[in-house]
């Protein structure tokens, strides 16, 4: 009586299921690291902050070695996200380090052109507890969808899914940093004297005081609104999930109302994610064709040069 056998390939376990993403989060890394040296941001990373990434490492390494396609893409999906939060968030904390003036006026005459008055409503999300409880679990769930979303079509097998939203958020986070640098602004709780718990680390950022740990750091942009920007890919990225792309889509769209008083955004702030997001849908999916059109070239020129070859 035979037995199964059991082999052991060590190819197979240290393979990636996302290189061409792995590669954008390094070239992204080593982005951040010079813009770093260069303006003497310094950021402490301390041995609990790799936790997480070792432990999500671990199980990508579980899944290949029981050779489980869908486990392995939730995994690993899983620490390609943790790595790329880390990156985009540094960029984000090094966009608003630039020396441009402030654009707050310019986007506080913009909401008031267009009629949006913003300490208004603010006042009467005050005044009703129940629908601003709403509106803020809409705005918190934004990081759950993403690990949701990496679940989700891991389990189903879609790697290219998978991969689309990678390049999507990205492209948008590269578009939402360039924004605040090249606008940078502290939002409407500093121009309506406001506290929150993220103004001091913006005032920090512009002050020079450049010291952070990699723990504590949250979200600075402001114009683009990068939650915009997330809400729209996600009702975008779960279109074809059935009804659980219609419960995106409609928890998405709560969300927005929420943005400009829980994410400190003008609303023009939400125009500028808003057209961030449909740029970044445009820029991946014209990808496929431009590669399509690539290998039309490469087989024209292949085809004039084997005629040429011909004739002579």
């Amino acid at each position: 009586m035979t037995h199964p056998r059991i082999t052991f390939a060590p190819g197979q376990i240290f393979r990636s299921d996302f290189a061409a993403e792995w590669f954008g989060v390094i070239v992204g890394a080593l982005i951040a690291a010079l813009w770093a040296l260069y303006v003497n941001f310094d950021l402490a990373v301390r041995w609990n902050d790799a936790l997480f990434p070792c432990a999500a490492m671990f199980a990508v390494l579980i899944a290949h070695f029981i050779m489980s396609e869908r486990a392995s893409l939730v995994a690993e999906y899983f620490l390609l996200t943790v790595a790329a939060t880390a990156v985009f968030g540094v960029v984000s904390y090094l966009s608003m380090t630039t020396a441009r003036p402030l654009t707050d006026n310019v986007l506080l005459a913009a909401d008031r052109a267009i009629g949006f008055n913003w300490l208004l409503h603010y006042r009467w999300l005050l005044h009703h507890p129940g629908t601003a409880k709403v509106l803020q679990i809409a705005y918190n769930s934004l990081v759950y969808q993403g690990l949701y979303f990496g679940v989700l079509f891991g389990i189903i097998g879609k790697r290219q899914n998978l991969q689309e939203m990678f390049w999507l958020v990205v492209i948008a986070g590269a578009f939402t940093s360039a924004g605040a640098a090249l606008f940078p602004a502290l939002g409407p709780f500093k121009a309506f004297g406001i506290k929150a718990e993220f103004l001091p680390v913006m005032e920090q950022l512009r002050s020079g005081d450049l010291h952070f740990a990699l723990a504590k750091l949250t979200g600075v942009v402001s114009f683009p609104s990068f939650h915009t920007t997330m809400a729209l890919l996600y009702i975008y990225g779960f279109r074809r999930a059935g009804s659980i792309g219609w419960a995106a889509a409609i928890l998405n769209v709560v969300m927005l109302p929420a943005i400009p008083f829980f994410g400190g955004h003008y609303l023009v702030d939400m125009f500028g994610g808003a057209a961030v997001a449909l740029v970044s849908v445009a820029i991946v999916r014209m990808w496929p064709a431009t590669r399509i059109l690539f290998a039309l070239v490469r087989s024209d020129a292949t085809l004039k040069s084997s005629g040429q070859l011909a004739e002579g």
